[in-house]
């Protein structure tokens, strides 16, 4: 089911009256700005944490979570997981390897460094430091329901899927403000920036711009290494479950 609710549009505003959340995690062309239920995270060892559910909501696994006992196993790309809360021992492919840093319980989820995972596989992937970013670059792992209802429904013509980092987005009331920097070689020009978001719900059914374009204003010009921002009719409440956008340069 699609919902088509969103009312698109642009603002230069001050959006410092709402917590600029910071992205941390690209999975294929798709930036992640919200997993239920709070957005991946750099921890005090600089890794990427995410939550357990992700891992099979979004990137193809399966997961157990044991709650009494804080433990979850994971199978995922071939192999299998078991880690603790708070815990630096853990058991890959029934053989025990110890973390640089240790899952941890959030908003009651528990969330899982994602490095550890990816360094026991052949996951393509790599870090961003510039943008403080870890990006998966393997179609193997861009699994999850809201790409391909984002997939299903993205009929624009695209010239560089890349051109736009998306750095931070914040969110007040029912908005959303999403700032992207401009990373490629040249200017961009006027109504060729494209941010787009898709917001996929918990029970099912999402909401994304389907591009009929009409009622959207495009965005202007982007210098190269400049920034810009896309204000969204669009916010986080608890019937959202992932919140899933591109930054990229259209035809």
């Amino acid at each position: 089911m699609m919902v088509s609710a969103f009312s698109f549009g642009i603002s230069s505003a001050d959006a410092s009256a709402a917590a600029v959340v910071p992205v941390h995690l690209k999975v294929g062309k798709y930036s992640i700005l919200y997993t239920q239920p709070a957005p991946p995270f750099i921890d005090q060892a600089r890794r990427v944490q995410v939550p357990l559910r992700s891992i099979e909501d979004l990137l193809g696994g399966k997961v157990k979570y044991d709650a009494a006992a804080k433990t979850a196993e994971v199978e995922w790309v071939g192999h299998t997981f078991r880690v603790e809360i708070a815990s630096q021992t853990a058991v890959i492919d029934g053989k025990t390897v110890q973390m640089d840093t240790t899952p941890v319980l959030k908003n009651q989820a528990m969330f899982l460094p994602l490095r550890f995972f990816l360094d026991a596989t052949d996951v393509k992937w790599r870090w961003d430091q510039a943008s403080q970013q870890l990006v998966l670059a393997d179609d193997r792992v861009v699994k999850g329901a809201p790409f391909v209802a984002f997939m299903g429904n993205d009929v624009a013509s695209v010239r560089d899927e890349h051109a736009l980092v998306i750095q931070s987005y914040s969110t007040e009331g029912d908005d959303m403000t999403i700032t992207a920097l401009n990373v490629s070689s040249h200017t961009i020009p006027a109504g060729k920036a494209d941010i787009n978001i898709l917001i996929h719900y918990k029970k099912g059914g999402f909401a994304m711009d389907p591009y009929s374009r009409s009622a959207i204003p495009p965005l202007t010009a982007v210098r190269k290494g400049d920034t810009v921002k896309k204000k969204t009719r669009g916010g986080i409440d608890p019937k959202v479950d992932y919140v899933i956008t591109v930054g990229r340069e259209l035809n």
